[in-house]
């Protein structure tokens, strides 16, 4: 009900309550309370909703807005780089021999390849089997071992006195992951220590320490040192009289064929015995695992170790040197099993026990190898012989210095010894000509010769490949034109949501008096039409490329003269466009080009703190404000409205008590009339 309607109900309710003194009362108070009700929250109500609708509709345009301005700013974005200047097509007369792939840092040129050898993996292959599944080694346990051709110590080991050795190496001069390395072993006292550097070592300074905290735990003193000087790794005692000879450094590549499975229960400090049989040797088990106070120790047990009881204590001393006290304490009975425990109320928790499974089958074999994820690969290959067709294939890297030997511990080594490498199927480095000049790579895939080539050895040729890298210009154009659509997009939403007059549906009109998108549309005008802030030599601004603006603000390209432009003068139009520059930083202060300041300033309207979004969330909080207000102006009125109502039903009770005398009069007058007329 509008007001017009509100004002003519509460005239008829006003009428009716005059001429209801002479009649009876018909009046509804309640529509008539709800009407006066309405007739004062109305004009209120819709003033704050409009309110509301027009932040609603500014919010809308802000957000149509920034979209076009983001559109825009990618389209700006792949032009700002030198880099999307330089893409380059590639032609090459031997697809055969080689595959050349191009990226920006590449330059225009020509080159001559010649591909003389390719890097090739070592393959070995073992003797055969009947089947897939025949026994090995009689069903018994046995090692295969894989070792790298680099299989030997890093450096001469060199003794200088009884108490200090040292391993002297160029190979250390560039700090090589510890990863490079597999074992560690020397001679102290007489008893030889062999440990595997830990596998987060990432320089020797960091592997020395390594190895002196192993080293330190398995002597059970505190006397050794290891430290790298930037030339050699020296072991040296503080006790003059100790025996420290043959260190060795080994890249040895060592798989054992032993897998395991965690044997006990998370989160309790008992391995049960039930797994463990009667007394088994300490062989049986590969690794022992538990994390004390939250540090997780993994342990080796000692091979000479017969039984579960001297395997506890191993354990033990293990634990105690590691963990640095002597409240640990590990034991082992027949009801319990495998217990630790800590005197001085540690966490003791994920307990483990690894235990050996062994592979017996040339399946097996290969699973192993496959499982330990060192470098190698192997398959269980049939070569279709009508004895013993099946055999074990091992696979290693490509290059020179990948290869490998195998050998195994199988009685009589009939598994190991079985191993061959075929004629021609030695690792070996690949050898290619560019230019003239002769480079030897371990990989077929080089990147390194050419800046900004990448070639992928196919076959060995003795015909050249031709390489021509020529600029493309056809990508770059078509950055060049997305910017035309982009701007026109971007320009004709600020033109649609400041116009009064606008069609557009949902965003027309809707920042008409803005100034804040008036602000950006003549910022990027600016920056897109000016001077380039670095410009080139002949280029400078976008309209000598053939990009003008009509009467009306519409942008377009003038594609003959873009052409003309991008034959002749690519690096200028670049430098006019980036500054020069590649991944510049929006925070920068430098001048980077049309492009670039376009995409900083673009970056900085639309970022959080930018006044588009400002503008938005100032309105979002006035309408927040403005719900409270209805919120308000509705308690009111259910107040008014009681009020009314309450009034209003007195006076209608009075209206009727009225009535009811006036009715009681006239029957009072009616008897006495008829008394006296004798009617």
């Amino acid at each position: 009900m509008n007001a017009a309607q509100v004002t003519a109900a509460n005239k008829a309710n006003a009428q009716k309550i005059i001429t209801s003194l002479g009649a009876g009362s018909g009046v509804d108070v309640a529509s008539l309370a709800q009407n006066l009700v309405n007739a004062e929250k109305a004009p209120q109500e819709n003033a704050i909703n409009a309110k509301i609708a027009k932040n609603d509709s500014k919010v809308s345009g802000m957000s149509a807005v920034m979209f076009m301005m983001s559109e825009f700013k990618t389209a700006l974005t792949a032009v700002k780089d030198r880099d999307n200047f330089n893409t380059l097509t590639v032609a090459n007369s031997n697809t055969s021999a080689v595959n050349v792939t191009a990226t920006a840092a590449a330059s225009i040129g020509d080159h001559q390849i010649v591909v003389s050898a390719l890097s090739q993996p070592q393959r070995s292959i073992s003797a055969g089997f009947a089947s897939s599944s025949a026994s090995i080694n009689a069903g018994g346990s046995f090692g295969l071992t894989i070792a790298g051709s680099s299989n030997a110590t890093v450096g001469t080991s060199q003794s200088y006195s009884t108490y200090i050795a040292s391993i002297n190496s160029p190979a250390f001069a560039t700090t090589p992951s510890v990863n490079d390395f597999k074992t560690f072993s020397v001679d102290i006292d007489g008893k030889t220590y062999k440990i595997t550097p830990a596998p987060a070592t990432a320089t020797i300074s960091d592997l020395a320490a390594n190895l002196q905290s192993h080293l330190r735990a398995l002597d059970g003193s505190s006397d050794l040192s290891v430290t790298y000087n930037g030339s050699q790794l020296e072991i040296v005692s503080a006790t003059t009289t100790r025996v420290i000879n043959n260190p060795r450094l080994s890249t040895s590549t060592t798989i054992n064929l032993d897998t395991g499975a965690l044997a006990g229960t998370a989160g309790t400090s008992t391995i049960t015995g039930t797994s463990f049989g009667t007394n088994p040797s300490v062989n049986d088990f590969s690794a022992f695992t538990v994390t004390i106070a939250g540090t997780q120790r993994s342990l080796i047990p000692a091979p000479l170790t017969a039984n579960m009881a001297s395997l506890a204590a191993n354990l033990q001393t293990q634990l105690r040197t590691f963990d640095g006290n002597t409240n640990i304490s590990v034991s082992y009975d027949s009801t319990n099993g495998l217990v630790v425990s800590s005197a001085s109320g540690k966490a003791i928790t994920e307990i483990g026990l690894i235990k050996k499974t062994y592979v017996d089958t040339p399946a097996g074999v290969v699973s192993a190898i496959n499982a330990s994820n060192r470098g190698y690969k192997a398959q269980l290959i049939n070569d279709g012989s009508a004895v013993s067709p099946y055999k074990v294939m091992i696979t290693g890297s490509t290059g020179a210095t990948e290869g490998f030997s195998v050998s195994s511990d199988d009685t009589g080594s009939v598994f190991g010894a079985g191993f061959a490498t075929p004629s021609g199927y030695a690792a070996s480095d690949a050898s290619v000509t560019v230019g003239g000049i002769s480079y030897t790579r371990q990989s077929n895939a080089i990147s390194d010769i050419v800046p900004g080539l990448t070639l992928n050895l196919k076959a060995v040729s003795s015909t050249p490949a031709s390489i021509n890298l020529a600029r493309d210009t056809s990508a770059l154009k078509t950055k060049l034109t997305a910017l035309v659509t982009a701007y026109n997009d971007f320009d004709n939403i600020i033109k649609e949501t400041t116009n009064t007059k606008s069609t557009l549906e949902t965003y027309g009109a809707t920042l008409v008096g803005d100034s804040t998108a008036r602000m950006v549309r003549q910022q990027m005008r600016a920056l897109i039409f000016g001077v380039s802030s670095t410009p080139g030599t002949t280029y400078q601004s976008m309209s000598q490329l053939g990009f003008s603006l009509d009467q009306t603000g519409v942008l377009s390209l003038e594609e003959t003269k873009l052409d003309t432009a991008l034959q002749t003068g690519v690096d200028d139009i670049a430098k006019m466009f980036t500054g020069g520059y590649n991944k510049l930083s929006v925070y920068s202060g430098l001048p980077a080009g049309i492009a670039g300041d376009a995409v900083k300033k673009l970056t900085n309207l639309l970022s959080a703190t930018g006044p588009l979004l400002t503008k938005s969330e100032n309105a979002n909080k006035e309408n927040t404000n403005y719900r409270a207000q209805l919120t308000k102006l509705q308690t009111r009125m259910d107040a008014l409205l009681a009020r009314y109502q309450k009034q209003f039903a007195a006076m209608d009770s009075l209206v009727g008590s009225v009535n009811s005398q006036k009715t009681s009069l006239k029957y009072t007058f009616d008897g006495m009339m008829a008394t006296y007329t004798n009617k």
